[in-house]
């Protein structure tokens, strides 16, 4: 860009707009100058930044379990260890990247730092899905132009064959200290993830006495969950509840009191008293149980949905309705008889 002086006594600035030379006059050197000054300073990029664009994505979504977002932004950013000692995060190469510059080298070099540090596609897929829900968002808020990560699909992952039967839950059950068999028994009776993120977090004042039903904000979509839980379960959550309000504990499921923040040590060794050490039983599986119940019992396919919190009846289609032992045996006996079989030939066979 310049500033000239043209014979007629007006000033003129040259400069280039979208990749051609153009130019404007002015009356005097002042104004010509002070424009010429104004097209030549830096421009700053407003365009968010991968961490930035989380930031604005938590803040605007305050359902999300601490842990969820704390789990999102140490992988990110990094953070500081209970020993004062920074960690620098997994995913730490794209903190300060542009989001809507990310490519799919990007995501590449993400997995393979993630397969590097022993995860699993499974879990390399929840990242990426968590990463291309706040890109979504994003665009949504008009915050960036496009979602790099959209068309992207996930890795095969093998999904783990679910083996425990409610009898296996029920048996172990026997061999669980009371805090953990109410805390499985919740689990079940409102469909629940087990772990800190739902279960653990779970307080009384998600309990709507007067219309029978129970409703919480999910930990992995962080979508509201509305759930009617049996009738066995509810009466003694009631009396759960009257003794935990005298002595002030607002949890649903906790230890003598305190919330829980280790599970899996006290299941570890019901399991093994059972006799199941050897086998591949999770927490997690009783969540399988009640959905694989409701719809071995004929539960409607959308009531389940519901129950399971589900945003659509397809995840539940996909996910749990499998064949249960006998489910074939009553749909047929539910069939209505084209012919009548074992009668008379027609004259006209």
């Amino acid at each position: 860009m310049s500033v000239a002086r043209r014979a007629d006594g007006r000033w003129l600035v040259k400069f280039k707009q979208h990749g051609k030379w153009v130019q404007k006059t002015f009356r005097d050197e002042a104004t010509a100058t002070s424009f010429d000054e104004a097209m030549n300073a830096p421009t700053v990029d407003s365009r968010p930044s991968v961490m930035e664009l989380a930031v604005s994505f938590f803040r605007s979504h305050p359902e999300y379990h601490a842990t969820t977002r704390s789990r999102i932004e140490h992988f990110i950013n990094g953070y500081t260890n209970a020993e004062s000692v920074w960690v620098d995060g997994i995913g730490q190469f794209l903190r300060d990247k542009y989001a809507e510059d990310l490519t799919r080298a990007d995501l590449e070099i993400m997995r393979e730092v993630m397969r590097q540090r022993g995860s699993g596609n499974a879990t390399i897929n929840k990242m990426q899905a968590y990463i291309r829900a706040i890109l979504a968002w994003g665009v949504d808020q008009q915050l960036i132009r496009f979602n790099p990560w959209r068309d992207y699909k996930r890795l095969p992952a093998k999904k783990m064959e679910i083996t425990a039967t409610l009898d296996d839950f029920q048996h172990i059950l026997q061999f669980c200290p009371d805090w953990l068999r109410w805390a499985l028994a919740t689990a079940y009776a409102l469909a629940m993830r087990p772990g800190h993120v739902e279960l653990f977090s779970l307080t009384w004042s998600a309990f709507n006495w007067r219309h029978g039903y129970v409703q919480y904000a999910q930990g992995k979509s962080g979508r509201v969950k509305r759930v009617v839980p049996p009738p066995a379960y509810w009466v003694e959550a009631q009396q759960r509840f009257a003794e935990d309000s005298v002595a002030g504990i607002p949890w649903v499921c906790h230890r003598l009191g305190r919330k829980v923040n280790n599970y899996r040590s006290a299941w570890d060794r019901a399991k093994k008293r059972a006799g199941f050490a050897g086998r591949c039983i999770r927490p997690y599986d009783i969540r399988h149980a009640a959905a694989s119940e409701m719809l071995a019992a004929g539960a409607d396919l959308a009531a389940v949905a519901a129950q399971m919190g589900h945003a659509s009846i397809q995840t539940t289609a996909t996910t749990y309705a499998h064949v249960t032992p006998g489910g074939q045996k009553r749909a047929a006996g539910l069939l209505p008889s084209l012919v009548q079989f074992g009668a008379e030939k027609s004259p006209h066979d």
